[in-house]
C-alpha cells in the first residue's frame, strides 16, 4: 500500500509542478489573443474578414481570462472559501510533498476505513482537483472562442467537481455523516 501512496504522491507532485507553467502559458496566450485581435481589427483591409468579427466581446473575455490565469492561486483560494473550507492554494513556492505513511488503514467501521484511505491519497486528490479547475477554465475559453464544441454548463460541472476534489476530506466526511 505504501508504494501506491508514494506513486500517487509523485503524480500529485508532477501535477502541482506543471500547474504554474500551464497557468502562465495560458495567461500569455489569452493576452496575445486579445492584442492580436484588436490589432487585426484596427487594420482597414482585414477588419471585416477576421474570423471572430461577429463576436466583438471575445478579445475582452480573453483579456479577463488572462488575468484569471495569471492569478490562478487566488481564484483557487476563493473557490475553496466558497466551498466552506480554509484550504489556501499557492503556486509560487513549490516543495515536494512527503507521502503519508500507510499504517494499517482498517478502521473500526467501514466509514473510518474510507476516511483513512482518502486521507492517504488527499494530496493527489487536491492536485488533480486544481488541475480539473484549470482545465475547466481552459475548456470554457475554447468553447467561447468557438475552437471547441461543448456546453459551458459542462465546464461549470467540471469546475464544481474540481472544487470537490480539492476539498475531498470535507466532502467525504459529509457523505459519511449523511449515511451514518
Amino acid at each position: 500500500m505504501q508504494g501506491l501512496v508514494n506513486f500517487a504522491t509523485a503524480i500529485g507532485d508532477a501535477i502541482v509542478g506543471s500547474l504554474p507553467a500551464a497557468c502562465y502559458v495560458m495567461a500569455c496566450v489569452s493576452f496575445f489573443y486579445f492584442a492580436w485581435t484588436l490589432w487585426t481589427w484596427s487594420a482597414p483591409h482585414s477588419a471585416s474578414h477576421h474570423l471572430r468579427h461577429s463576436k466583438p466581446w471575445l478579445p475582452f473575455v480573453s483579456l479577463a481570462l488572462a488575468g484569471v490565469f495569471a492569478t490562478f492561486p487566488a481564484w483557487l483560494t476563493r473557490l475553496n472559501v466558497t466551498m466552506g473550507t480554509a484550504v489556501v492554494a499557492g503556486l509560487t513556492s513549490y516543495s515536494s510533498a512527503t507521502p503519508m505513511t500507510a499504517t494499517p488503514i482498517s478502521g473500526a467501521t467501514p466509514a473510518d476505513t474510507l476516511l483513512a484511505v482518502i486521507t492517504l491519497f488527499q494530496y493527489f486528490f487536491q492536485a488533480f482537483g486544481a488541475g480539473c479547475v484549470l482545465w475547466a477554465i481552459i475548456r470554457w475559453r475554447g468553447i467561447s472562442l468557438g475552437q471547441l464544441q461543448g456546453s459551458p454548463l459542462s465546464c461549470g460541472i467540471q469546475l464544481l467537481f474540481g472544487a470537490m476534489l480539492i476539498n475531498i476530506l470535507t466532502v467525504a466526511s459529509g457523505v459519511v455523516a449523511l449515511f451514518s
